[in-house]
């Protein structure tokens, strides 16, 4: 019951958290004009990494974190490609497909997940994964139907879309990847805290190298206090989803994050409503949808673990790796075991969903593009 509170709690942590950053960032560009996403990424990261400090390793800890600060850095860099792919992107492509496409993401932390983690997903929990992807799919689109000045142009679609699929691709390779290094290593909050010390130490030196390189209509901070107010609470909400989004990471998995995140939709949906901004039924059906996607893809997650701690046997791979890691005997226990023949056909069923939806992904794409020529 208490996981089930603290997985519930971190749920709405991070979509309350990522629909305040988003919101901030969509006022901060309409009200007060200020539109600058590379210096927006970059101070996050920063952001990251200042609040991180009081609470980082002591002392006697910081010789545990030297192999623990190189992995940090690289996961750094690994996420800050993922940010400027989908920026680049943006510039390359239409926001529509871009958005689109950025939904394809869960499908590959799936994939890796697989590989990496050695998750087994049922039947279930696919399909109602694939609700959930469908239903974001049906969001995005509805939200940029409209088209408005160079929104909705791209000088190169093609070279836009795949860098949105790279951007998918290393976001879940980023995700993985930290829970992979980090769930049992991460032992303490100041570890998770010197996590972020390190990762924004890596995403500043290369970051503010580019910056650099940029044109002037990239940098500079706001000079009014409409930009400054805007900014300071996007700053804290960005901070925040960072740090919730780790803490949900360790917490839980990737997936479920990345679904978590979606959950964002329906509090997006209640502020334009407040806010009197016109909504589509398109939209609150995909709204919708989503909802039902990522509370049937839990429901289906802990039917599963709830039945397999009746037959007394640990469901999750992470937990048969801590077993067999904590064996006095230092041997491996598992290694004789052998997936289930359900297993081997719920990764199948995995790989296939994955295809489907980025076929589908791309034909979505593709009519856009024949639409607006």
């Amino acid at each position: 019951m208490a996981t089930c509170r603290l997985v519930a709690v971190a749920a709405l942590v991070i979509a309350i958290c990522w629909t305040s950053g988003v919101f901030t960032t969509k006022l901060l560009t309409q009200n007060c004009g200020y539109r600058k996403p590379y210096l927006l990424t970059y101070l996050h990261e920063l952001g990251a990494t200042a609040i991180s400090v009081p609470f980082a390793c002591s002392q006697q800890l910081w010789p545990r974190c030297k192999i623990f600060g190189l992995r940090a850095m690289g996961l750094g860099l690994l996420a800050f490609g993922a940010n400027i792919s989908f920026m680049v992107a943006l510039v390359l492509t239409t926001a529509s497909s871009a958005m689109t496409l950025e939904q394809l993401t869960p499908v590959f932390i799936a994939g890796f997940s697989c590989i990496f983690l050695k998750e087994r997903y049922q039947a279930c929990q696919i399909f109602w994964l694939a609700v959930a992807i469908m239903g974001s799919v049906i969001v995005a689109r509805s939200d940029l139907k409209a088209c408005h000045g160079e929104g909705c142009s791209g000088s190169m679609p093609l070279l836009g879309d795949g860098l949105v699929v790279v951007c998918c691709v290393t976001a879940a390779l980023y995700m993985v990847l930290f829970k992979m290094w980090f769930a049992r290593n991460c032992t303490s909050p100041q570890l998770l805290f010197t996590y972020f010390i390190m990762k924004g130490m890596s995403v500043s030196v290369l970051g503010g190298i580019i910056l650099l390189f940029l044109s002037e209509s990239h940098r500079g901070l706001p000079t009014d206090t409409c930009g400054w107010g805007y900014l300071s609470i996007n700053m804290i909400a960005n901070m925040c989803f960072n740090l919730s989004l780790a803490w949900g990471i360790l917490l839980v998995s990737p997936l479920a994050c990345r679904l978590f995140v979606l959950l964002g939709l329906p509090v997006s949906l209640l502020l334009d409503s407040v806010l009197g901004v016109s909504i589509s039924l398109w939209r609150v059906l995909g709204v919708a949808v989503v909802a039902c996607g990522v509370a049937g893809f839990e429901w289906a997650g802990t039917v599963r673990s709830r039945a397999g701690a009746d037959h007394g046997a640990p469901v999750e791979a992470e937990e048969l790796s801590s077993i067999c890691e904590d064996s006095s005997s230092g041997q491996s226990s598992c290694s004789s075991s052998r997936p289930k023949l359900s297993s081997k056909l719920s990764s199948t069923l995995c790989g296939l969903v994955a295809v489907a939806v980025c076929a589908a992904g791309f034909a979505i794409s593709s009519t856009h593009h024949s639409e607006l020529r």
